[in-house]
């Protein structure tokens, strides 16, 4: 008897195995295969302007990368971007989740209005930004100029704004998702918490502190990850749109100065080389914020 019930969970564990297999092949073909491929390329020389063999080199890309200053300005500027737009982003959308989780009028109505941003293409809002930025007749410039007697500003030609001119659209097209996320995880708190605060006599920040946060710790730490992984492994789209990486790299960003290396200059094993630093960091964010959320 015994036998026969081992028998039959090593069938049912076989036939989870062939389940999955399918599964793992495709993600083989489609994930793990161009990241092997990418990190052996970025161990090799290879360019195409002039055209040169392969060349296997080791780490040398690496090396040239880390002592280039270019590199390290747009290291930096990613870093930059991921720390102003991720908690900008976060605080935003907290805010307005907790208002739209309140009954008030027109509810329906104000959630429709603030997901909007997300059903616009990135790179149809990238353009809407870049006329809204244009120095001539950009709707901005117009509001200061003639509304407020202010002169007008270079938001995509200066140096030391257009970092924040692409930060500002980027937090504007992405909060709505970090508001939605949220307003999902407020709407899975259950009410019984709040009665039993209430009844214990605790204000309203203590609420939020006490009962809201503790609850919301999961669905945060989602949330915060997505988003980060986003901000620094996949902004292109604005970028490139709103102000190409200039001025002078002043938002050049690790994603666009890879596809730049690579497929501009054509140096495929520096910019894979990029890419595959870019995606380290990330997973060191990853994890640094896994561990910050465990208070460890």
């Amino acid at each position: 008897m015994r036998a026969s019930y081992g028998w039959h969970l090593k069938k049912e564990a076989m036939f989870g195995i062939l389940l999955v297999i399918p599964a793992f092949i495709i993600l083989a073909i489609v994930y793990l295969y161009p990241l092997a491929y990418n990190i052996y390329l970025s161990l090799c020389r290879w360019n195409l302007a002039p055209p040169s063999p392969i060349t296997l080199i080791g780490l040398e890309n690496y090396v040239d990368l880390f002592s280039d200053a270019t590199f390290q300005k747009v290291l930096g500027n990613s870093l930059f971007f991921t720390a102003i737009s991720v908690p900008c982003e976060f605080f935003l959308g907290l805010a307005l989740a907790l208002l739209i989780n309140k009954n008030i009028r027109g509810k329906n109505v104000i959630t429709t209005i603030l997901a909007l941003p997300m059903m616009i293409a990135p790179v149809v809002a990238a353009l809407t930004w870049r006329w809204m930025y244009a120095y001539d007749y950009g709707i901005l410039n117009f509001l200061l100029n003639r509304l407020f007697g202010l002169p007008q500003i270079l938001w995509m030609s200066d140096k030391n704004i257009a970092m924040y001119s692409v930060i500002i659209a980027d937090v504007w097209i992405t909060a709505p998702f970090m508001t939605l996320i949220l307003y999902a995880g407020l709407q899975m708190i259950p009410t019984e918490r709040y009665e039993a605060a209430t009844v214990d006599g605790a204000s309203t920040w203590q609420m939020f502190r006490y009962v809201t946060l503790p609850s919301l710790r999961g669905v945060l730490i989602v949330a915060l990850m997505v988003r980060t992984i986003d901000a620094f492994t996949k902004l292109f789209d604005v970028v490139y749109v709103i102000t190409g990486g200039g001025p002078v790299y002043a938002t050049e960003v690790l994603p666009t100065y890879a596809y730049k290396v690579g497929l501009a200059f054509f140096r495929l094993g520096a910019g894979a080389a990029i890419s595959i630093i870019t995606l380290l960091i990330a997973a060191v964010m990853i994890v640094a914020i896994l561990r910050a959320s465990r208070g460890r």
